[in-house]
């Protein structure tokens, strides 16, 4: 029985499912412990499968499978991925992902010479009534209770120098292949869920949208299937590998909803084989300014 594949997956026994999860331990990078078995389940599909833990992320493992990609469907201001068949190997995957452009920094890290201009913004945060400010691919502070938050922009000029801080040995990222079946979980419809935005859920930068208690999750941003969390929102992108580089997946930098084409084109780039036509306009620093990635292991 060839276990990687998801179907022979779903057919062991819990005991030969954790015996396989020790298997998997041996072959990751130093540092990975192994957590429990969960079962997840979304929009009709379930799968029980390995928690890991790395320096404070969880991972899960997902069994590889060959599977149907893309859409063969042209859509006004959109571009899909072709219509493929792919064989997707088995994947340790990071459950939620992260800022690639941004990442929070201790407020005793600044200094007062080099870092003048933060602390200054600041203290005329600190005195305001906003509870968010960004200056442009520099710095953005963010309030939570009476603490401020500050967020600094990575400095990396290309995609190889921002690697070498990011991937340590044995991680890198997802190819566009496999995150089209980590993202659609085997689903063959245009978004994970079906093939439509249903506009009277809680949405992200829709004003309206029903929502029943603030601090409730928005529903796009839920575990799916495999346990894997995406952010949902077309103004972020997660950064994949693709035969020529790299590319964004998940959305198209919130260019469709700011530009006023409705809730359903607004949130078209959210499907899964959705393709940004004009991100070849991006700089490196702009496509870094909406992304997130995740880290992946490859079995």
């Amino acid at each position: 029985m060839e276990a990687w594949k998801r179907a022979a997956w779903g057919q062991l026994t819990v005991d030969e499912k954790r015996h396989a999860m020790q298997g998997v331990l041996k072959q990751l990078p130093a540092g990975f412990k192994w957590l429990r078995l969960e079962r997840f389940e979304r929009y009709g599909q379930s799968i029980e499968t390995g928690v890991f833990v790395y320096e404070g992320s969880e991972y899960v493992y997902v069994p590889g499978d060959t599977v149907t990609l893309g859409r063969s469907e042209v859509h006004m201001y959109a571009e899909m991925s072709p219509v493929r068949e792919a064989v997707i190997g088995p994947l340790l995957v990071q459950r939620q992902p992260a800022s690639a452009g941004w990442y929070e920094c201790p407020l005793d890290r600044l200094g007062p010479e080099e870092d003048e201009d933060v602390l200054e913004a600041i203290e005329e945060f600190r005195q305001g009534p906003h509870t968010s400010y960004e200056y442009s691919q520099y710095f953005r502070l963010e309030r939570d209770g009476e603490q401020i938050v500050v967020f600094l922009f990575d400095d990396s000029e290309s995609f190889e120098e921002w690697c070498e801080s990011e991937l340590p040995e044995g991680f890198t990222l997802p190819t566009e292949d496999e995150w089209e079946y980590l993202y659609g979980a085997g689903a063959r419809t245009l978004f994970p869920w079906g093939d439509e935005i249903d506009e009277t859920m809680r949405l992200r930068h829709v004003p309206g949208s029903s929502v029943a208690n603030a601090e409730d999750p928005y529903p796009l941003e839920l575990p799916n299937a495999f346990g894997l969390c995406f952010p949902g929102d077309p103004y972020k992108k997660e950064l994949v590998l693709t035969p020529d580089g790299i590319t964004g997946k998940g959305g198209d930098g919130g260019c469709n909803l700011h530009g006023g084409h409705g809730v359903a084109l607004g949130y078209l780039p959210t499907a899964t084989a959705f393709r940004d036509p004009y991100e070849s306009e991006l700089t490196w620093e702009d496509l870094l300014d909406c992304l997130v990635y995740r880290r992946v292991v490859r079995l």
